[in-house]
């Protein structure tokens, strides 16, 4: 009788594997594997390497703002200077370095909003931002040394932040009018430049409206009339006070027959932004005929009611 013959061992059943086609092809995808799981190793600690390799590292002397406004004098891009965020590194290589740089850069003050930025070999960026610009000039309380307070001038811009004014001097010297001063903000102002001034009464926003009106006042009398002061201090009013106007604007015109400029005082009440949550009271093309009329009659008033055609005569209902 036969003696059976012995089952295979696992070496021999491994070895008869990867001798047939289906092995090889197991063995190719094995071999494969491996290769890129070393792979990846490599690539990671060399990654790992070169983040660290200060040579391909982006530090806050190596960020740059371009194409800046012509405004943008020495004085300007002396304050841009991204060392006033110390600190800052990061790798070219690191995948977060675009959104790195632009999140540094748009914490800078004087920057409204960062449109691009590049990120160039070996170690640089260069940032193309929109910079915050002034509406407006406002006198504020500041805290001094001994717990003390202090009056300083500032500037106010058009997202509500404060700025200095030393690098807005060539800025404000191509405007062809001076900014408006903004009287009536009682909120407590911010101590940093750049900071949103938080203000729960709106008067914060309705003075920025009152500034851009400013201007377009300037322009629509072609030069001759600037409003000069805007008092928001009885901003919002009530229904029981909202007769005496909420917006106030002090203009400065010229004479009939030349000679120094002469200022009158104009109840404008509410500016666009917040015209819609009031009754009857008439937009700006309307309020801007209304003065233009006055000031071009026979004897322009001191005081200039402009809010509502009742005060000339007739229903503010009809005046739209």
């Amino acid at each position: 009788m036969a003696r059976r013959k012995p089952p295979p061992t696992r070496r021999e059943r491994l070895h008869d594997l990867f001798d047939s086609t289906l092995g090889r092809v197991l063995a190719r995808g094995v071999i494969a594997a491996l290769v890129f799981l070393l792979a990846g190793i490599v690539m990671r600690q060399a990654r790992a390497y070169t983040y660290r390799l200060d040579d391909f590292r982006v530090h806050e002397e190596e960020v740059s703002f371009v194409g800046l406004p012509d405004w943008a004098d020495a004085q300007m891009q002396w304050a841009l200077q991204p060392e006033m965020f110390p600190d800052f590194s990061i790798s070219i290589y690191d995948p977060t370095a675009e959104s790195a740089v632009r999140a540094h850069a748009e914490r800078h003050p004087f920057v409204r909003d960062v449109e691009s930025v590049r990120v160039l070999y070996p170690n640089r960026a260069e940032v193309t931002a929109r910079l915050r610009v002034p509406v407006a000039r406002v006198r504020v309380w500041f805290a001094a040394p001994g717990n003390t307070m202090t009056q300083r001038w500032r500037l106010l811009s058009d997202d509500g932040c404060l700025l200095p004014e030393a690098p807005y001097k060539t800025y404000l010297a191509r405007l062809p009018y001076d900014l408006p001063v903004v009287s009536g903000l009682t909120e407590r102002a911010p101590q940093d430049p750049g900071e949103v001034w938080e203000d729960g009464s709106g008067r914060v926003a309705e003075g920025i409206a009152a500034a851009g009106l400013a201007a377009r006042i300037y322009r629509d009398f072609a030069g001759r009339v600037a409003v000069v002061r805007v008092d928001v201090s009885r901003f919002p009013a009530t229904p029981n006070t909202r007769a005496a106007g909420e917006v106030r604007l002090v203009i400065s015109c010229p004479p009939k027959a030349g000679g120094a400029r002469i200022e009158r005082t104009v109840e404008w009440g509410r500016t666009d932004r917040a015209r819609a949550e009031v009754t009857w009271e008439d937009g700006y093309h309307t309020k801007f005929k209304r003065l233009e009329a006055i000031l071009t009659s026979k004897a322009p008033p001191q005081f200039i009611d402009v809010r509502y055609k009742h005060r000339l005569g007739g229903d503010s209902r009809t005046a739209r």
